[in-house]
């Protein structure tokens, strides 16, 4: 592909910025009054020939195409060979499932899941009308264009935002995009996206203070400044760029802005403060933390300071739950009684034989936790602080603690008590080497994760019920 020409950069040579191997996809960020607009302007006008702004607020294209939405409906409707109406229609419907779009008499009409009455894009929603102008808008783009699109989410429904324009960026492979977003959720949570972060305009030269920032973490200053939805923030452990739970609780929590902050005590540190601040923010803040080997009193002491923990051991065993099981094999067409017999009988099974190993990596969390509470005092000498030591092994009974563990585990196992497994089986090769892939037509652990991803990003019923039932296991 061509380079690409970025405006001057204030902090260097005030020349524009030539970048020959650039990536495909870029989202603008910045606060108000940074001059990201203005950025993006100067972008289009910079690589003019290539350039192609969109924007369903203004609905125009400037230099390519110019018109109503009605107009660009018009315009595809009338090609011959009908190609990018059907490739429209296609996007339209994976976007809003039961919702179908034709042309009748010349003029486009959407009939919903009923299917009995036709409506006119006059009759669409807001959020409906800017989807259906972001397909048809970059449908019409020429070849190797470099799309600049204001605004990428205005209007449309968090669960739409991704499967929209991840459509739309795979069937126009052949151009590049730059979005200019205030949406935190939408900039941190597409990790192929190189952002660039606007940090300030200078009028007098034309110029700005820019970096730009490659598959990495959005810095702190630049994710406050995205905060101007006030949505509630919710904390969450790992990373943009390899964990699971970006990916997951993005979609699970849509209408919260998530930021991975790395380590559980980050998580709960961050969480706190926020909440202590909250009188000057005003911002509802929220965590997720992993269950992990958490005693019930840990979890009820965390969940009273906002911090979430699920009805399972780790993020894993979210996918090996009843209720995303079987909602998955609805979805791949499987027997959802049969998929899930397969899965519990392997977890049940495996967790018989490690019922040692997890007592006692239980006992030893629980031993942990009570010498940092027990040791935790003022002593008045070295020879006071001994004699506390040694009188530990008694008062922690670490025995008798395992003895309980291990006899309240095999309970579960005899028992069938799934649930109870998985809200204390911390085991991660239990998910990745489980069945519940193959059993539903899955290459693997990972690709089955994405398709669990991917389900909940549609607007049907089975997505919503596989949000509800993940979200029910933090109730």
């Amino acid at each position: 592909m061509k380079p690409i020409i970025l405006p001057p950069d204030s902090s260097g040579t005030h020349d524009p910025v030539r970048l020959r191997r650039p990536a495909r996809l870029y989202t603008l960020l910045g606060g108000n009054g940074s001059g990201k607009s203005l950025f993006m302007h100067e972008m289009a006008r910079l690589n003019q020939e290539d350039a192609y702004l969109v924007s369903a607020v203004t609905g125009g294209i400037p230099g390519k195409v110019t018109g109503s939405l009605s107009q660009l409906m018009a315009a595809l409707s009338l090609d011959e060979e009908k190609v990018r109406f059907n490739t429209l229609k296609s996007i339209w419907e994976e976007t809003f499932p039961g919702n179908k779009i034709d042309v009748i008499k010349g003029k486009a009409r959407i009939r919903n899941r009923s299917g009995k009455d036709s409506i006119g894009i006059r009759s669409l929603s807001r959020g409906e009308k800017a989807a259906l102008y972001y397909i048809a808008a970059t449908l019409l783009a020429p070849s190797q264009a470099l799309i600049l699109v204001d605004s990428p989410t205005l209007f449309l429904h968090p669960t739409a935002v991704g499967i929209l324009w991840d459509r739309i960026e795979r069937t126009r492979n052949d151009c590049r995009f730059v979005y200019d977003t205030y949406d935190a959720n939408f900039a941190s949570g597409q990790t192929r996206r190189t952002a660039i972060w606007i940090k300030d305009y200078n009028a007098a030269d034309h110029s700005w203070r820019y970096q730009i920032i490659a598959d990495g973490e959005l810095p702190d200053e630049i994710f406050l400044q995205m905060m101007g939805s006030r949505r509630p923030i919710l904390f969450i452990e790992g990373d943009t760029s390899h964990s699971i739970d970006m990916r997951l609780y993005s979609v699970v929590f849509p209408e919260f802005t998530v930021k991975p902050l790395g380590s559980c005590d980050k998580v709960i540190e961050s969480t706190r403060t926020m909440q202590s601040l909250r009188t000057m923010h005003r911002i509802e803040s929220y965590g997720i933390v992993d269950r992990d080997r958490r005693s019930e009193q840990e979890v009820e002491y965390l969940r009273a300071k906002h911090i979430l923990v699920p009805e399972v051991a780790e993020i894993e065993n979210i996918f090996l739950s009843s209720g995303v099981v079987e909602t998955m094999a609805e979805i791949r067409g499987k027997n959802p009684k049969k998929v899930l017999k397969a899965v519990r009988q392997e977890v049940i099974h495996k967790f018989e034989q490690m019922l040692e190993a997890q007592a006692l990596q239980h006992t030893r969390h629980r031993m942990k936790r009570d010498v940092e509470r027990k040791i935790d005092a003022r002593f008045t000498c070295i020879t006071a602080l001994e004699l506390h030591i040694k009188s530990l092994i008694k008062k922690l009974k670490p025995r008798e603690t395992y003895d309980q563990l291990l006899a309240e585990f095999r309970r579960m196992a005899r028992g069938g008590d799934y649930d109870g497994i998985l809200r204390v089986f911390n085991h991660k090769p239990v998910f990745t080497g489980s069945c519940v892939a193959k059993a539903l037509g899955y290459s693997g652990t990972d690709d089955y994760v994405a398709g669990v991803i991917s389900a909940m990003k549609h607007q049907d019923e089975k997505a919503a019920r596989l949000r509800l039932e993940i979200r029910k296991l933090f109730s």
